[in-house]
């Protein structure tokens, strides 16, 4: 296996500092390559290629006879892809946004014209992790319940409707955004029951309703549910493309037409006309075909892993309440955290950052495990 001849540190030690030099010259499809090169990772919501593998997969993928770039978000296979991720979630119409901070923004904006207030969670992407941006670039109250639960209550949602009706100025909701899984909570996710009743209620009330669906699919993955259970719930939906379909950078904003199209101007207003994204939208359609049986086979490699893991004791796997692909992996206090993540990285698998305060490592499931052998990978961490 070419996988095992590694070089020494480079200067991409901060992210992989074990990679395997790439010969491309027999290489024609995609998945040949990953197979033979791409680590273990427990990591990162995708594959996490690194720069050379990525560029060699873009390669391969750019000297496709329908390959064919944009111009500034505009043309080629971007309204492809578009149009294929539109269909998917089921909605009318869809747009490539540069980032989700963006797409996130802009729906919000587009929902919220005349009233000026959007309920989200207290620990969603949009609220803690944005820099007020909805506040300050369109002037959008953010409206936080639940304190720091991975969603609100229903009670404090219809309280809080009814006492926006008292004041002496009207002040209502023009939307509700709702984040899940939760990446500030470990990807924990909002029940899918809880999702229908704050919709339910938001219809009752004329509210408009966005899903930062970022990582959507991981979310379904492990309700068992399709993703246009969600979709349909929702005005207006957000993907990431890097999250799941491992792009660089991007994000796709779905909807009806009518709040959809063009929007190319709104996104080049804040500064995200890039000249081109055709290196982010052909690896993203790339991975997006065939997502889901890929990621339910993930799964099964997950649990063939997690049982020859816990063979010996040592070593336990443990999923969290309401959890998706974070679960927490314990090691035996004989081994120190930071020899076994150096150890492991020489073999090509990655470790998270161990958890000092809960004494673990907050592992993430993804495709990766598609791409590798779990017997040997379990041998890895018990020998």
């Amino acid at each position: 296996m070419k996988r095992r001849n590694f070089i020494t540190q480079t200067a991409a030690a901060a992210v992989l500092p074990f990679i395997p030099k790439i010969d491309m010259k027999n290489y024609t499809d995609p998945e040949e390559l990953l197979r033979e090169y791409l680590p273990v990772n427990f990591t990162r919501d995708g594959l996490n290629l690194y720069p050379e593998l990525y560029l060699k997969v873009l390669e391969l993928l750019t000297a496709k006879k329908d390959f064919a770039p944009d111009s500034y978000g505009l043309g080629g296979m971007i309204h492809l892809f578009e149009e294929k991720v539109a269909r998917k979630l089921g909605k009318e119409k869809a747009i490539y946004m540069p980032t989700g901070t963006l797409a996130n923004q802009i729906a919000l904006r587009k929902h919220c014209i005349t009233e000026k207030r959007a309920v989200v969670q207290y620990d969603s992407h949009i609220n803690r992790d944005s820099g007020d941006c909805v506040t300050n670039l369109s002037g959008i109250n953010l409206i936080t319940l639940g304190g720091k639960n991975v969603i609100f209550d229903i009670d404090e949602l219809e309280d809080f409707l009814i006492e926006t009706g008292k004041g002496k100025v009207k002040t209502p909701v023009g939307a509700i955004s709702l984040e899940t899984p939760v990446r500030r909570k470990n990807l924990q996710r909002i029940p899918f029951d809880k999702i229908e009743k704050i919709c339910a209620t938001a219809r009752k009330n004329d509210i408009a309703l966005h899903l930062d669906g970022a990582r959507l699919f991981i979310d379904a993955a492990f309700s068992g549910k399709n993703v246009n259970e969600y979709t349909k719930l929702f005005d207006t939906v957000y993907v990431s493309l890097y999250k799941s379909f491992n792009s660089v950078n991007g994000a796709i904003l779905a909807g009806p037409e009518n709040i959809i199209e063009g929007l190319h101007n709104e996104r080049r207003m804040f500064g995200g006309g890039l000249p081109s994204s055709w290196q982010q939208i052909a690896m993203a359609d790339y991975f997006f075909d065939h997502y889901e049986e890929r990621y339910a086979e993930a799964k099964q490699q997950f649990e063939i892993f997690k049982k020859l893991i816990h063979k010996d004791g040592k070593f336990s796997i443990t999923a969290l309440e309401n959890g998706s692909s974070v679960f927490k992996l314990s090691i035996p206090k004989s081994i120190h955290p930071d020899q076994l993540r150096i150890s492991l990285e020489k073999q090509q698998i990655l470790l998270p950052k161990w958890d000092t305060e809960d004494e673990c490592f907050y592992i993430k499931m993804n495709d990766s495990l598609v791409y590798n052998d779990m017997k040997k990978t379990a041998h890895k961490f018990l020998h």
